[in-house]
């Protein structure tokens, strides 16, 4: 028995009339005639009466009938939670972001994944670098967006979205501002607004102890949006990347005297199996040229 011929069947019964359920199945009638002739040929008896203006279900008919409905049915309900876990395994995607890595290039990316394959389901996730790192590892995002200054876990696999050198963001009007770039020695009379949880951020308070630079933390918040009105307000610098610094209209100057750089990346869990949509977004990272 074959669900093609459970389907006629199923049409002729609704209809008790061969033309009508042909029209409804959009198949010719002699296709439809056929099939339920096989199907009664396997059921070794006749399912329709059929006379000129009174087609109607037989006794075997009507005995076959809630029997082919429930496995009809069962069928269709198979099929519909294969394609529901196929969207699962194919169209889900879990990404962890960074605090204060910016929407700009993680969203330029991902829009461009939901463009390729518009069937996936996408959540983000914006926490601290450290805690995004280990839920990453943990298996609890497919991918993350990293903020790096330093070297990363030797377990991810790191493919660069952004590149670009670090500033100093003041407010209109800032001494700094009358500067073409700010030495690391000037930033020791200087409050430093400090984005907490932010790793760049925490690398250029290191890098300048190591400098003899003794820099002071002025204030601090672990949002953006605090440090870029903090800084805007007048009450000290922040170590930002210039896109960053000019997305949110702080004023920017170059830092003299390191070479520290802000950095994105989607990393990646080295030897983790990768979904389809994972490894779209990979696909997808390596053909956008880094900024």
């Amino acid at each position: 028995m074959e669900m093609h011929q459970v389907r006629y069947f199923l049409a002729v019964s609704k209809h008790l009339n061969f033309t009508r359920a042909a029209d409804e199945l959009r198949v010719a009638q002699p296709s439809l005639t056929r099939a339920i002739q096989k199907l009664e040929a396997e059921l070794q008896g006749p399912l329709f009466r059929r006379e000129r203006l009174n087609t109607h279900l037989t006794e075997l008919g009507r005995m076959m009938l809630p029997h082919l409905q429930a496995a009809f049915a069962a069928a269709e309900t198979a099929k519909t939670q294969a394609r529901r876990l196929k969207m699962q395994a194919i169209g889900s995607l879990t990404i962890g972001v960074c605090t204060g890595s910016g929407v700009e290039a993680p969203a330029a990316l991902l829009l461009a994944v939901l463009r390729k394959r518009a069937n996936i389901s996408l959540a983000v996730e914006v926490a601290p670098s450290a805690m995004v790192e280990r839920s990453l590892l943990a298996g609890e995002y497919d991918a993350a967006v990293l903020t790096l200054a330093a070297d990363v876990h030797e377990r991810l696999d790191c493919h660069p979205l952004h590149d670009e050198e670090l500033t100093v963001a003041i407010a209109d009007g800032h001494r700094f501002a009358a500067l073409a770039s700010v030495p690391l020695d000037m930033l020791e009379s200087e409050a430093l607004i400090s984005h907490s949880g932010y790793a760049f951020d925490e690398d250029m308070v290191q890098t300048m102890d190591s400098l003899g630079v003794n820099c002071v933390v002025g204030h601090r918040s672990n949002d953006l949006l605090w440090v870029v009105t903090l800084v805007r307000s007048g009450l000290g610098c922040a170590i930002l990347p210039r896109a960053l610094a000019r997305e949110h209209g702080l004023t920017c100057r170059p830092i003299e005297g390191t070479t520290l750089r802000y950095r994105t990346v989607l990393a990646t869990v080295a030897g983790r199996r990768h979904s389809l949509a994972l490894s779209t977004l990979i696909q997808t990272v390596s053909a956008m040229s880094p900024c």
